[in-house]
């Protein structure tokens, strides 16, 4: 890819400006969206999972993502879970469709990226009606192509709403929030409802977000 060259110094500049579901990637609660961080805009997410009964996480994350250009977004992600291996992970999206005006903007990207696991290939479309975005794509993941579908609506200028679900029993549905403290920092909290009937999960992450350059 021709973004990978940027990479290396684009993630200095990252960590220098940051030092205060796996592989992250710019979307709703789970699924992944046509949209990304921004030309010169990082995004760092603290990500908590866990069972609602009891009510404890056990899966800890730190995401990261850089915009390279208004098209392409790359993220390296930190499983600091007990006992996680891998412990590295990468993603990385490509929007080949910008949209605008009511039109479909297209992207396809991978996720998961780490040793010993298997990449997570998907193409997501995103298209902004009067009152809610709406999404649509397609992942294949461990041998089985799953699609997926999800919506976002503002409430007004900090609140977002946002729902979405994946076909496949290894999957699941969820619904979440998110709060815009400022431009720069926001809560998105969602509840995780598995399609084989298993216990309902929670996901929580703080995120920030600024230029790096």
């Amino acid at each position: 890819m021709k973004c990978c060259r940027h990479l290396l110094p684009a993630l200095a500049c990252l960590l220098a400006a940051a030092v205060p579901g796996l592989a992250c990637y710019s979307g709703l609660t789970v699924i992944p969206t046509a949209d990304t961080v921004g030309a010169g805009q990082y995004g760092i997410e603290l990500q908590a999972d866990g069972p609602t009964s009891p009510f404890e996480s056990d899966t800890h994350i730190l995401n990261t993502e850089i915009g390279l250009g208004d098209r392409v977004e790359v993220g390296v992600d930190f499983d600091l879970s007990k006992g996680a291996d891998p412990r590295v992970l990468f993603n990385g999206k490509y929007v080949f469709a910008t949209g605008g005006d009511g039109a479909l903007a297209l992207a396809a990207g991978v996720q998961n990226i780490g040793n010993g696991l298997t990449a997570v290939p998907y193409l997501v479309g995103t298209r902004d009606f009067t009152a809610c975005r709406g999404h649509l794509g397609v992942q294949r993941a461990e041998g089985n192509t799953r699609p997926f579908v999800g919506i976002d609506a503002p409430l007004g200028a900090r609140w977002t709403l946002m729902a979405d679900y994946t076909a496949g029993d290894e999957n699941s549905a969820s619904a979440g929030v998110n709060y815009q403290f400022t431009d720069r920092v926001g809560l998105l909290g969602g509840l995780i409802f598995p399609n084989d009937g298993s216990g309902t999960g929670f996901t929580v992450h703080l995120v920030f977000n600024g230029p790096y350059r």
